[in-house]
Formats: structure tokens, sequence, C-alpha cells
């Protein structure tokens, strides 16, 4: 960890940047915690056995993947940025929760820590997390499990879901997010920098939904699939260790309850694709994803 800073308040050099979703109340049958995904131990034991599997269910955890070193310099670098030490980083890769924006400014650098949401494309400022992004470990897993010798990093986000005050994540699908076109093979990489449990919001997925296609979003708690529209019975959650890390398909369902606990829940989250592909618009994301001319209703 980084040191711990002084407590004395502090005012932001730039305008502060919030989550555009406040804290709502949601139905928590919407989240089951009856099935556990236990992952494979570490590294070494990915065979093309668990690219296969990879395959069937659109996600796969592996436990103890990054050392503890390697965690504990990832968590400095993110701090870091968390607490300004880096000049030349826009206030805008620090996304700070809805329900922190009336105390944000009297708060603390250590209070501050435990009120932020999300840190976007963090690595091309802050080198301790450029080496997660570019591990060989990961790129030569995340390579076998897109079928491509070149993966590309599209996305980096951190995603600290606060002790106390964290929201849930609905139910959805990365892809609905990304200008990519349909097809294209995606994969998500989330990484415990925290212990991520049931009670503080680990991941929860869906096997198999990756391979029935896109599904509607809808403006509701976030953007997200209809809470109507959900399968309820094939949520497996995916709780992780410090080190350990979730890969997700771009079109398997997923999301996170909310965090009420006293602990903190934070991760990375890396998405790849094959190097090469195309963007596309937001218009024609949306002609797919969106609500735009479709007859369906939440």
């Amino acid at each position: 960890m980084a040191t711990k800073q002084a407590t004395t308040t502090v005012a932001p050099a730039d305008e502060p940047v919030f989550d555009r979703y406040i804290w709502h109340e949601y139905p928590e049958y919407l989240f089951s915690f009856d099935n556990i995904a236990s992952g494979i131990e570490g590294y070494a034991s990915f065979t093309e056995d668990h690219v296969r599997y990879y395959r069937e269910t659109g996600f796969l955890a592996i436990n103890d993947f990054f050392t503890a070193p390697e965690i504990a310099s990832a968590l400095a670098g993110l701090m870091d940025l968390i607490d300004g030490k880096n000049p030349d980083v826009p206030s805008a890769v620090v996304q700070y929760e809805a329900s922190t924006r009336d105390c944000l400014s009297a708060s603390s650098l250590e209070a501050r820590r435990d009120m932020v949401r999300k840190l976007q494309n963090y690595v091309d400022h802050e080198p301790r997390l450029r080496v997660i992004a570019d591990h060989p470990r990961l790129r030569e897993v995340v390579g076998r499990l897109l079928g491509t010798t070149e993966p590309e990093l599209f996305q980096d986000q951190a995603l600290l879901k606060p002790r106390g005050i964290g929201r849930e994540k609905p139910w959805h699908q990365d892809h609905a997010f990304f200008n990519l076109p349909l097809g294209t093979p995606i994969i998500g990489c989330w990484i415990a920098l925290d212990e991520a449990r049931p009670e503080n919001g680990c991941m929860h997925v869906k096997p198999g939904t990756h391979k029935e296609g896109p599904v509607v979003h809808f403006e509701r708690r976030d953007w997200q699939i209809c809470d109507e529209h959900l399968d309820l019975t094939r949520d497996v959650m995916v709780p992780l260790k410090p080190g350990g890390i979730l890969f997700f398909n771009g079109l398997t369902h997923h999301g996170t309850p909310a965090n009420r606990t006293a602990e903190r829940r934070r991760a990375l989250q890396l998405h790849y694709i094959p190097a090469g592909i195309s963007r596309t618009s937001t218009e024609a994301r949306m002609s797919i994803f969106g609500t735009e001319g479709k007859d369906v209703t939440c």
C-alpha cells in the first residue's frame, strides 16, 4: 500500500467527476447466493480444457494469478492516482460515488479513497498499473481464450465499490457499452485487489448467456438489462482472494450487488480484443443494444 496520507482537508485541483447514477435500492432476489464458482488454482494449472470451459460457459476464474507484491504495487499506484500525486493526470480519470457529492470537498485525502467508484484510462498515467495490463501471463491467457496471438488492450478501469456506499451494478453485457462490431471477441479481466466476497459485492455471472446474443439494455438504475427480462436460475457468484482473476466474455450477463459492509472491494478491470478490429459508431451499437425502434418495454 502507499504511505498513509495526512488527514488535512484539501480542495480538488479540478472539478470532481461523479457517477451519473445514484444509489437505488433493488430487489434482493436479483442476485442469488447459492452457486459458487471455485476457480482453478494458479496460472500453472491453466490448460486447453479451461479454454474449452471458457468458451462453453463464458467465464473462467483463476485463483492466485498475480502475486502479493504485484497486487500491493498495483494498489499503491491506484492510491497515488486517487491522491492526485501525478499532476498530469486529468480529473476525469477518477470518478466518485454520486452519494458523496455534498461531502467530498470537505473530506480528507484518506476519506476520499473510500468515496471513489471508478478510475478510467489509467495505464497511460501509472506504470505500476501498466505492468498489470502488459503482464506476460495475462497476455498469454487472454490470447489463448480469444484465439489470437495479438490481444489489444481496449479499455482499462478500476472498480472500487466503496465500503458502505458502493452501489449495485445491475445485470448487463459489456459489449453494450463498447462501439465495436457485433461478433467482435471481447474478454473482460476482473482482478481482485481486496478479497471480493458475497457480502461486499463480488462478481456474479450467468453461464452460457454469451451464446444467446445481444440483449436490449435500458436506462434504469444504470445502463442495464431489464430486471423483468432476467433468467434468475443461472446466477453463479465468483468470490476471489486478492490476486485472483475472472475472465468473462463481452456478452456474458454479469453484475455485482451493493457493498453495505465495512470492507473495501477494489478491483481492476481490463478489456482486450484481437488487434486490428475496427470501431463502429454509437448509433450502430444502440441499434442493437438500445431501445430505439424496438418493440420492448421495461
